[in-house]
């Protein structure tokens, strides 16, 4: 029967543990979060000689740090003239090539710290599903070749070939992309940091802010952190803290199953050269292999209540569609994390306050992005020019109809896995 446990905890090479705050600190720099984000924020500052304290209400790698795919992947979900459209050409061409080079900033930091996370930089596989969704991969093949992007249009039997099936139309291969094993990641991160002096720790809480004489103080259940700055770094799992009032998202639930162990001769069918793969399909479809020989399906979806039935039942036959030989193969385990999708799907770095910050929204990209905003809000801290930011800090955000949004994105998963 399957359970419900992260293989990625289980899988885990680096090893990550940090105490709880007992005691009353003094810091330049307060991240509460410990994702891609805050992990990297605390990294960066710590290089530049910033007093750093990272709070994590629970473990580092707990939110969707340690819970997604692990595909790396360049840019955004839109495509770039999308994301142009959205936020101004200027703005949107400095964004397109910022997160342009972020695979290379996540791989980068992997080799210089070696970090035990199974890095695989051979691309990844954007799949169409039907006509439509090849059509769409033409578009985005033209505008990535536009600025230069190593991507490559494949057709269908290319794709087959690297892929293991026959179930796509074609495919968009980006090899500045590749796969990592997510939570090993999050946790070589937070150990290099705490390497570099950033102070970090778990089961910690925040539970209020106050402001005094201009600085602030994070107030934890067992000891307070004043500090000129605050980050909060928490994407998709912030929660409501006493004196702030927090920028909300419509949240996004995808999970995900994993395989029992393959066959060697099913295994190397499969995937070959170990891309992962995500479809065009409105509600969205990622495979990639897992270690000790497992293949990982994820979606869109909420796996609570009757919610699991449907998703869980629907990965089954997904998974026999795509691959026949696997129709009795079975999943060990599944699991789920939340994304935060902003209004118009591009992150934010947002001002809650005099040096009092948040950065959210990944929409889905939360790897390189991740990665690429704490490094680069760590940086601005010490330059104080926005010049050095992926986008322009802002000092508003409102999504009214966030809450309709994530009813229906999980309606619309549900409809679609029936």
């Amino acid at each position: 029967m399957i359970e419900e446990s992260n293989y990625w905890t289980v899988s885990c090479a680096e090893e990550f543990a940090a105490p709880k705050l007992n005691e009353n600190l003094s810091a330049d720099l307060v991240i509460i979060g410990g994702g891609y984000t805050g992990c990297a924020a605390a990294l960066e500052a710590a290089k530049l000689g910033l007093n750093v304290v990272l709070l994590e209400a629970n473990f580092c790698g707990f939110g969707g740090s340690g819970r997604n795919v692990g595909l790396v992947n360049a840019g955004l979900w839109l495509p770039p003239d999308k994301v142009e459209e959205k936020i101004g050409s200027a703005s949107g061409e400095k964004l397109v090539d910022a997160l342009s080079k972020a695979p290379e900033l996540v791989f980068d930091l992997i080799k210089e710290n070696q970090i035990q996370c199974e890095p695989k930089r051979n691309g990844t596989i954007h799949c169409a599903h039907n006509q439509k969704g090849l059509t769409d991969l033409k578009q985005r093949r033209a505008q990535w070749q536009a600025r230069n992007a190593p991507v490559e249009l494949l057709n269908q039997e290319q794709t087959a070939k690297l892929t293991g099936t026959h179930a796509f139309q074609g495919g968009l291969i980006d090899h500045r992309a590749g796969t990592i094993q997510p939570l090993g990641y999050l946790r070589g991160l937070a150990r290099v940091a705490q390497a570099k002096g950033a102070k970090i720790f778990e089961n910690s809480p925040a539970i209020r802010l106050e402001r005094e004489n201009g600085s602030w103080s994070v107030i934890t259940p067992n000891g307070d952190v004043a500090a000129k700055t605050v980050l909060f770094a928490q994407n998709a799992y912030s929660e409501k803290k006493v004196g702030l009032t927090a920028s909300k998202t419509a949240i996004v639930n995808y999970f995900q199953a994993v395989t029992h162990p393959l066959s060697d001769e099913i295994w190397t069918s499969i995937l070959p050269q170990e891309q992962g793969c995500w479809d065009t399909a409105p509600i969205m479809t990622s495979v990639r292999k897992a270690g000790g020989n497992r293949l990982l399906i994820g979606a869109m979806g909420r796996p609570e209540g009757v919610g699991r039935y449907i998703h869980l039942r629907w990965a089954e036959k997904k998974v026999s569609q795509l691959f026949p030989r696997l129709k009795t193969a079975g999943f060990k385990a599944y699991w789920s994390g939340k994304i935060s999708m902003s209004s118009n799907y591009i992150p934010k770095i947002m001002r809650l306050d005099s040096d009092l910050y948040s950065i959210f929204g990944y929409s889905g990209r939360g790897i390189g992005p991740g990665t690429y905003f704490g490094t680069e809000f760590a940086r601005y801290l010490i330059s104080t020019s926005q010049q050095t930011l992926p986008v322009e800090i802002s000092d508003s955000y409102k999504d009214r109809y966030q809450r309709i949004k994530s009813v229906v994105f999980e309606l619309g998963a549900q409809v679609s896995h029936l």
